[in-house]
C-alpha cells in the first residue's frame, strides 16, 4: 500500500513527467539530426550556447559543469543549458521586483537611527554594514529587544506566545510545513485569530513542502480565513525557475515582533520526532525599529507570489518602541540573479570572515562551497584566526554528506578546524566572529542557498546576544566529535564518486 502511495505521489509523478518530456526532445534532435539543416542550426545554437555561458557575469564554478556536458555530450547539453539554465522570473514579476527595490530605499531610508551613532556603536564594522545597505537596499537599526533561541522547541514556545497576542496581522513565510504537533498548534491560532478579524497571510514554497502537504494545502487555509499562497507553484516543465525556491523562515506579529532562524514548521524541528538524532537549531526573535526589514522581506515575495502589490503604509508607517541601549541588528533578503546581482549572503559571510581578528565560529548543515568561500576561510586560520566548522555527524542526506566530508580535508589542511554534532543533525546556520560579530538565518553554506534560494539573516552587534551564541557553541564543541586526517578516511570508489559529484554540485 505504502509502495502505491508513493509511486501514484505527486513527486514521482512530475518527475516521470519531467524526464518524459526532455527524453522527447533528446530523441527529437537525434532523430532530425541526419539533416544537413537541423546539423546546421544545432551547430549554430551549441556555439551560441557556449557563447553565452562564457560571458555569463558568474563564478568560474558555475560554469564548469556546463562545459563538461558539452564535451561529452553536446546534443543533450545544449537541450539542457536552453531549458534550464535560464532561470529568470517573468518580465511581470521583473517589474515587481525592481518597484519592490524602490520601495525597500524608500521605507528603510525612514529610520530614526542617527546614522553617526550607528557607526560609532559598530565602530570597524561599519563596512559590512554598508555592504549591505548597498546591496540589499535595506539598513540595520540600533534600539532593538534580541533574544537568542538554542533550540527549536524555545522557539516554537515563544513564537505561539506571540501568536496570541497577536491584533492586527500575523505574517508566516516558511519553506517548509508539515502536518504535525508544532503546525497544528500554529494553525489552531491562525484559525481563531482570523475569525477575530486579525489579518493572516501564509506563505510556503511548493517544492519545500511536497510530500509533507496536499497540493490544495494554500486552498483550504484560505477557506478558514487565512490569505495563503505558495511560492513558485511547481508545473512538470522543464524550467531553471523550478531551481530558485524560498528558502526563508520569518515570523512577523503586528509589525513589531519578528522571528527568523533555521527553524521550519514541522515536528523534528522541535524533537517531537527524531529521524535523524537530536535535532540541532537557532532562532532570534526581534522586537524594535528592524522588524521593518523583516516586513518588506515578506512582503516582496507574497507579493510576487499573489501577483498584487500589497498597501505597504498600512504595514510600515507604524510607530516602532525603540529600547534603550538596545542592539543593532541588520536583517537582509538575498536571492538568485536578477533579484541579486551579487551573491549577498556569500559575500556577507566572506566580509564577516576578512574582519576576523581572534576567532570564527560556524554551525551549517550543509558545506559544500566555492572557491571564494573557501580561501577567505583558509586564509584566516593562515592568520593565526581559530576557525571552527561544526557540521552533522547524523546526515538527512548522504550524498550530500558525502559533499560535506569531501571539502574538509583542503580546509583542514590550513588549520580549520572541523566537528561534527555527535548527538545527531545540526540544522543551525550561523556564525561568530571574534565572540561579538554574529550572524544567524537561514543561509547554508551550500550552493543552493548562496546561489539558487531566496534566503534572510541577520547581522547581530549586540553583547547579551554574542554572549548567548557563544556559550551555544562552546556547548556545542564538548559534545561535538573534531574531525582529523585519520578519521577521514574514505574509500576509492566513494572518493572517485565524489569527484564526479563535485564536477556538478554547483548546478544544485
Amino acid at each position: 500500500m505504502k509502495f502505491l502511495k508513493l509511486l501514484f505521489s505527486r513527486t514521482i509523478l512530475v518527475a516521470l513527467a519531467i524526464l518524459i518530456e526532455l527524453a522527447f526532445i533528446v530523441l527529437s534532435f537525434r532523430y532530425f539530426n541526419n539533416i544537413l539543416t537541423v546539423q546546421i542550426i544545432s551547430a549554430i545554437l551549441g556555439f551560441l550556447a557556449y557563447l553565452n555561458l562564457l560571458n555569463r557575469q558568474q563564478s568560474p564554478e558555475l560554469k564548469m559543469p556546463w562545459l563538461v556536458a558539452f564535451t561529452i555530450v553536446p546534443i543533450f547539453a545544449l537541450v539542457l543549458y536552453v531549458t534550464i539554465s535560464n532561470n529568470r522570473p517573468s518580465r511581470k514579476q521583473r517589474k515587481m521586483i525592481a518597484k519592490i527595490n524602490k520601495k525597500k530605499i524608500e521605507y528603510t531610508s525612514q529610520s530614526n537611527n542617527d546614522t553617526q551613532q550607528v557607526e560609532d556603536y559598530l565602530t570597524e564594522n561599519c563596512v559590512i554594514r554598508e555592504y549591505l545597505i548597498n546591496t540589499t537596499h535595506m539598513s540595520g537599526t540600533l534600539g532593538n529587544k534580541l533574544k537568542y533561541f538554542d533550540l527549536g522547541e524555545k522557539y516554537f514556545d515563544s513564537l505561539l506566545e506571540d501568536l496570541r497576542k497577536a491584533k492586527n496581522y500575523i505574517f508566516l513565510e516558511y519553506f517548509i510545513i508539515d502536518n504535525g504537533y508544532m503546525w497544528n498548534q500554529i494553525h489552531e491560532i491562525l484559525v481563531q485569530k482570523a475569525k477575530e478579524g486579525v489579518e493572516v497571510r501564509v506563505l510556503y514554497d511548493d517544492i519545500g513542502t511536497a510530500g509533507k502537504i496536499r497540493s490544495n494545502f494554500h486552498k483550504k487555509l484560505r477557506k478558514e480565513g487565512i490569505q495563503c499562497y505558495k511560492f513558485n507553484p511547481f508545473v512538470p516543465v522543464v524550467s531553471g525557475i523550478h531551481n530558485n525556491r524560498d528558502h526563508r523562515k520569518i515570523a512577523i506579529i503586528d509589525g513589531q515582533v519578528g522571528y527568523t532562524g533555521g527553524i521550519n514548521l514541522a515536528d523534528e524541528y522541535i524533537n517531537r520526532i527524531h529521524p535523524f538524532g537530536h535535532w540541532k537549531d537557532t532562532g532570534i526573535r526581534i522586537e524594535g525599529p528592524a522588524v521593518k526589514n523583516l516586513v518588506l522581506l515578506f512582503l516582496e515575495i507574497y507579493d510576487i507570489s499573489q501577483n498584487k502589490f500589497s498597501d505597504y503604509d498600512k504595514y510600515l508607517n507604524i510607530t516602532y518602541k525603540e529600547f534603550e541601549n538596545g542592539g543593532y541588528v541588520h536583517p537582509f533578503g538575498c536571492g538568485p540573479t536578477p533579484y541579486d546581482v551579487e551573491q549577498v549572503g556569500e559575500n556577507n559571510y566572506i566580509n564577516m570572515i576578512d574582519s576576523a581578528q581572534h576567532s570564527i565560529y560556524i554551525t551549517t548543515p550543509y558545506l559544500i562551497i566555492d572557491n571564494n568561500l573557501t580561501m577567505a576561510l583558509r586564509n584566516a586560520a593562515l592568520k593565526g584566526v581559530d576557525v571552527r566548522i561544526i557540521t552533522p555527524h547524523i546526515p538527512d542526506k548522504k550524498i550530500v554528506f558525502g559533499m560535506t566530508r569531501a571539502c574538509y580535508k583542503y580546509l583542514m589542511q590550513a588549520g580549520v578546524k572541523i566537528y561534527e554534532y555527535s548527538p545527531g543533525f545540526i540544522h543551525s546556520k550561523q556564525m561568530l566572529v571574534d565572540e561579538k560579530l554574529a550572524f544567524i538565518g537561514t543561509i547554508n553554506l551550500d550552493y543552493r542557498s548562496l546561489v539558487h534560494h531566496y534566503e534572510c539573516g541577520a547581522v547581530v552587534v549586540d553583547k547579551d546576544f554574542a554572549n548567548d551564541m557563544n556559550k551555544d557553541f562552546k556547548q556545542l564543541f564538548e559534545v561535538s566529535e573534531q574531525q582529523s586526517f585519520s578519521n577521514l578516511k574514505i574509500n576509492k570508489f566513494t572518493q572517485f564518486i565524489n569527484s564526479i559529484l563535485a564536477i556538478f554540485r554547483p548546478l544544485f
